[in-house]
């Protein structure tokens, strides 16, 4: 092939593939274009990919933010919740349970995890795990579930309520419960059933008291002849006279009447009481020197009876006639409660009590002496309990066991010397009963041998004695002539203050209590408008009422209790004249 032809057919080659280049080139700037505009499409769904992801993770950190401060929230509620809240597993194992619920127990959060209540509670066992297996068995709520749980701080009144906790599938993994603590609440409906019965007692109380402040005035002025001429009449009569005997007699049987009288004045709270210095140790020893405590001994000798008492028991200030009483009655109930052979403990004891408790009552703090009587009876029933210290509630045959008030006059007793009762009884196995005292650190002023009757003689003074009733100013005026006293008599206020009118008398012996007209305290103004400074002495069988207490601010002296007593008066009266006054 010539040159030339060879040099053609290159050219022409060469404008084929120049055409082929142009059609390359154009095909990749077309390809070029597309891949650029499918990048530009790409970069765009990257870019709003890009945004949506840090949408959705600004969204995700944004409902993080909420969750995190949601739960914070429940923590908050979970914990400072007033209600025991916990959370238990399929196998009845706590998982979680909040603040309060620890702090009821007095253990820590953390130590709860992964323990059963038996491990935990043992005491409560039982009724809390019946109630859980309830809840997973029927898979149903138990609902205000009242349940009493120990803790320790005492015995705890709790209302449960449990549900089961289901996952999303509807299938139980656990228990949610939530317990309300109803203590206070169950309490301040025990107080309040207490008050209503302590209402009811006290009204009873209080028909006794208008029943004994009915009768007590009108039957101490009875009893006042049949204790107080005794006294008389043997000053008169020879010691060899058989006619002691039948007097003194006669003299017991009133001052036991007069007892008798005293015991309903006690229930009425309006007894007289004169406190002393004393200790229970002495109080008992009494007692077991008395004839009722040989009068026991004869209706019940299979009854033994032994004492135990603290010998270096505190002093208390009482009066020392109703405690002796009080033990009396409580031994006399003790051997009661025994059916043949048997045995009664006597006990006293110190005791300081440094937080109030309660059992029968509530015993507040302090120091106390503690009487103790135990008896191997045959127990009080729960029934009677309530009722043990009501005036004649006695399961006793009345008129052959007692006037029905013993019990009675034991609360009155005790709680007239600010002291509280316990009791601690078991059906066939006895009961102590269980008295507390409060002491003082006073010492005991022994007391004086009888005084010989010269020394509480009159010089001649002149006595008026006020009284609406006759006998009570026959008696007086002839114990006070026994006295070598000159006497004058009123039959009431109004007459009494017309004598002083006419006549200075050195001494007014004032009834309390006179009707109709002016009572003592209204009569002794009047005197000592005319007399500052008069003496006088009071007389009364009730209690120190605001009368009475008026009466010695305007300058009356001591208080003296009806039936009067030969000796008792005649020292009253000579040791009122005595006193110095300005």
């Amino acid at each position: 092939m010539a040159d030339s032809e060879y040099i053609q057919e290159l050219e022409k080659n060469l404008k084929i593939l120049e055409t082929r280049v142009k059609h390359l080139t154009n095909d990749l700037a077309l390809t070029r274009q597309d891949y650029e505009e499918s990048m530009a499409r790409y970069f765009d769904i990257y870019s709003n990919m890009e945004k949506k992801v840090q949408e959705r993770a600004d969204k995700l950190q944004e409902l993080q933010s909420i969750l995190k401060i949601k739960n914070l929230q429940l923590e908050i509620i979970f914990d400072s919740s007033p209600a025991l809240i916990f959370y238990k597993d399929i196998n009845e194992r706590y998982v979680r349970v909040n603040k309060k619920f620890a702090e009821m127990f007095g253990i820590s959060i953390s130590s709860v995890s992964g323990k059963t209540h038996a491990e935990l509670f043992p005491k409560d066992t039982d009724s809390i795990l019946a109630s859980d297996r309830e809840v997973l068995g029927k898979k149903e709520p138990n609902i205000n579930q009242s349940a009493f749980i120990h803790t320790p701080g005492g015995l705890r009144r709790m209302l449960i309520s449990k549900i089961p906790y289901k996952d999303i599938d509807g299938h139980i993994i656990g228990i949610i419960g939530l317990a309300i603590d109803m203590t206070e609440v169950y309490n301040s409906e025990l107080e309040k059933n207490e008050l209503k019965e302590k209402l009811s007692r006290a009204e009873k109380m209080e028909a006794i008291g208008l029943l004994a402040g009915g009768v007590a005035h009108d039957l101490n002025n009875i009893l006042t002849g049949i204790v107080s001429y005794p006294d008389l009449l043997l000053l008169e009569i020879p010691e060899d006279s058989p006619l002691r005997r039948p007097i003194i007699t006669i003299q017991e049987s009133g001052l036991r009447a007069a007892a008798i009288v005293q015991d309903l004045l006690t229930l009425a709270r309006r007894g007289v009481v004169r406190s002393e210095t004393t200790n229970l140790n002495i109080l008992v020893q009494d007692y077991l020197k008395s004839l009722e405590y040989d009068k026991l001994h004869m209706y019940h000798p299979q009854v033994d009876i032994v004492t135990e008492l603290e010998q270096q028991l505190l002093n208390i200030r009482c009066s020392p006639v109703h405690i002796t009483k009080t033990i009396m009655n409580l031994v006399v109930n003790a051997a009661e409660a025994i059916a043949g052979k048997g045995k009664i403990i006597l006990s006293t004891r110190n005791c300081y009590i440094d937080n109030p408790f309660k059992r029968f009552e509530v015993v507040n703090e302090g120091d106390y002496a503690v009487l103790e009587v135990t008896d191997s009876g045959s127990g009080i029933a729960e029934e009677d309990m309530k009722r043990i210290f009501e005036p004649f509630y006695t399961k006793k045959v009345m008129g052959k066991s007692g006037t029905g008030l013993g019990m009675a006059v034991v609360w009155g007793v005790v709680k007239d010397h600010k002291g509280f009762i316990d009791i601690e009884t078991k059906t066939g196995q006895g009961t102590t009963f269980t008295l507390y005292f409060p002491v003082t650190r006073q010492e005991i002023i022994a007391d004086g041998e009888k005084l010989a009757m010269q020394e509480y003689m009159g010089k001649g003074e002149m006595i008026l004695v006020v009284d609406d009733i006759a006998e009570q100013r026959e008696i007086a005026q002839r114990m006070l002539e026994k006295l070598n006293y000159r006497v004058m008599t009123a039959a009431s206020g109004e007459e009494a203050v017309a004598i002083v009118r006419m006549q200075k008398v050195d001494l007014v012996v004032l009834d309390m209590i006179m009707s109709p007209g002016m009572d003592g305290l209204d009569t002794f103004r009047q005197i000592v408008t005319m007399y500052p400074g008069q003496k006088a002495i009071i007389t009364s069988g009730f209690a120190e009422t605001d009368r009475v207490k008026e009466t010695q601010r305007l300058g009356a002296g001591i208080y003296l209790k009806k039936p009067y007593l030969f000796e008792n008066f005649g020292v009253a009266v000579k040791d009122e004249l005595k006193k110095v006054t300005w």
